[in-house]
């Protein structure tokens, strides 16, 4: 019987994560960060302090809470370790055109499409669960040092911040697909975070860009419903980076 593309591809990019220790590496360092979050956050006030008093200063900073806990997991997992995340995943297709091994593919029954689509599903899958399993440890941990925060607000707040993550990642995979060197793809996807982030300001439209995602989770997890328009804008960006990767990667010439 013969066997579909797309199924025999995502086994075999799901193996390569496994065997290259990827996997092992994102879960790690997000576990680490879903730990180290309320750490963080419930300790910050007293190293502050004791800086200050070695300096002669007194600082009076706010008892922390469950919510500064949210906070800081929100944002580490937004700057370093969505860094890491679009560092694995810059050369995610540019390095086996390098390689020669994507002509190699494409040269059996498989279309480019199928893919394009084995090698997105499992960077989707890698920061799934990366994330699932680093928010059980931010809000286990956060339990432990304060109080528990809501279960159903903290998992939508671990729904926007997925959706964050994920956007990225899909800008990376575009750049991926686009471009001819991981250096030049590196550059590019790290150019469209900081554009992105600098349209912050800009009004109206600001309220649909992926970085209103983190705002919003760190609200959502206070029990305040998601905003529609960060949401929408940011899967329109998705559609349009796996849109443009698709239409790119026909057109490429090994």
């Amino acid at each position: 019987m013969r066997h579909r593309p797309f199924p025999v591809l995502l086994r075999k990019e799901l193996r390569e994560q496994a065997r290259s220790y990827r996997l092992l590496v994102l879960g790690l360092v997000f576990v680490f960060f879903g730990l180290a979050s309320p750490l963080l956050a419930k300790f910050t006030p007293e190293i502050v302090k004791s800086v200050g008093t070695d300096q002669g200063v007194t600082i009076v900073l706010p008892e922390p809470t469950a919510a500064d806990a949210v906070a800081q997991y929100v944002k580490n997992v937004s700057q370093i370790v969505l860094l890491v995340l679009v560092f694995l995943t810059m050369g995610s297709v540019v390095a086996e055109k390098e390689r020669g091994t994507a002509a190699f593919v494409l040269v059996k029954p498989a279309s480019r499409t199928a893919f394009l689509a084995a090698k997105l599903a499992t960077l989707w899958i890698t920061a799934t669960a990366a994330l699932v399993l680093s928010a059980f440890c931010a809000y286990a941990y956060t339990a432990v040092l304060f109080q528990p925060p809501s279960a159903p607000a903290f998992v939508l707040a671990t729904l926007a911040l997925l959706l964050h993550v994920l956007t990225f990642v899909t800008t990376t995979f575009f750049w991926s697909a686009v471009a001819r060197s991981q250096v030049v793809a590196g550059v590019l996807s790290f150019l469209t975070w900081i554009l992105l982030a600098s349209l912050s300001g800009l009004g109206a439209i600001s309220e649909f860009l992926p970085g209103r995602l983190l705002t919003a989770a760190v609200s959502a997890a206070a029990g305040t419903p998601l905003p529609w328009e960060p949401l929408a804008g940011s899967a329109a960006i998705v559609v349009l980076a796996v849109a443009g990767a698709v239409l790119t990667f026909r057109s490429w010439e090994p």
